[in-house]
């Protein structure tokens, strides 16, 4: 196996076709697998480098690996556009005043950059556009640290900012897809020890709960951005929301052909948690 780092700067331009890196940094990310590779360490356990790792495995495989990608996430046959891209740390306009951005590990879909800036993003004005927002998470919790509301928690931070995405003419998304993705041994139907599979098996069981977490947070609608709008129907949009969870393994395990597949698949066998 030759080093994983150099392998991904060799086929840069081929996964830039179908990779849209956000706030990250190509350079940096690479930077931090050289030294990672340099150490004589049993276990990769950086959340962000896997993500990236995975994104870059998918994207390699040019539209088909865009489109399985886009399935196994969303668990459902979704429509398909050969320009599609996979959307790496990004940022959707923030729902509320009083938040500052929810840093998307990944999202795919019918998504576009809002503006100049490489991060921002906002739905594509097309027909039937649908959206599907990822939280990764390796050894973490999901988030409860936030300052104004000691209550929120950030799964839904991700949901509420999936149903109120939008496009710049204020079209939502038909279907909205939000998906865990962790270990295998973080299963929502295992042993819990984690925050968000208690929250998870919760929002999944009980839509009434998601609508609850949102309104029981003092809504107050982000003013900074001229013509976005919070939805007046929070039902009727909760109502297009499907929750997905999937494992980092099965995502590893059905990466297709491409110039990277034996050499992700040897690093992810060497380096992945074990137990």
């Amino acid at each position: 196996m030759g080093r994983i780092s150099e392998n991904l700067n060799k086929s840069r331009s081929i996964i830039n076709e179908f990779l849209h890196i956000g706030y990250a940094k190509w350079d940096d990310l690479i930077a931090r697998l050289e030294n990672f590779e340099t150490k004589n360490l049993n276990e990769l356990e950086d959340e962000q480098l896997w993500t990236f790792l995975l994104r870059c495995g998918y994207a390699a495989s040019g539209a088909d690996g865009v489109q399985l990608l886009s399935e196994l996430l969303t668990g459902e046959k979704v429509s398909r556009k050969s320009d599609r891209k996979i959307w790496f740390e990004v940022l959707p306009i923030p729902p509320r005043e009083n938040e500052g951005n929810t840093h998307l590990d990944l999202a795919i879909g019918d998504i576009s950059l809002r503006d100049r800036t490489c991060s921002g993003i906002v739905l594509s004005c097309t027909e039937n556009p649908w959206v599907c927002f990822c939280e990764m998470k390796w050894n973490a919790d999901i988030s409860t640290t936030v300052s104004y509301d000691v209550t929120r928690n950030q799964l839904i931070r991700v949901i509420e900012n999936a149903i109120c995405f939008q496009s710049r003419q204020n079209q939502y998304a038909d279907a909205i897809y939000v998906t865990m993705v962790t270990p295998a041994i973080f299963n929502p139907s295992s042993r819990k020890s984690r925050l968000y599979q208690y929250k998870f098996e919760e929002y999944s069981c009980n839509a009434s709960m998601i609508l609850s977490d949102i309104q029981d947070c003092a809504l107050c609608e982000n003013k900074s951005f001229p013509g976005w709008k919070y939805p007046t129907d929070l039902v009727q949009r909760i109502s297009c929301l499907k929750l997905n969870w999937i494992s980092f393994e099965q995502l590893f395990e059905n990466l297709l052909p491409s110039v990277l597949k034996d050499d992700l698949s040897c690093f992810w066998n060497k380096y992945r948690k074990k137990g």
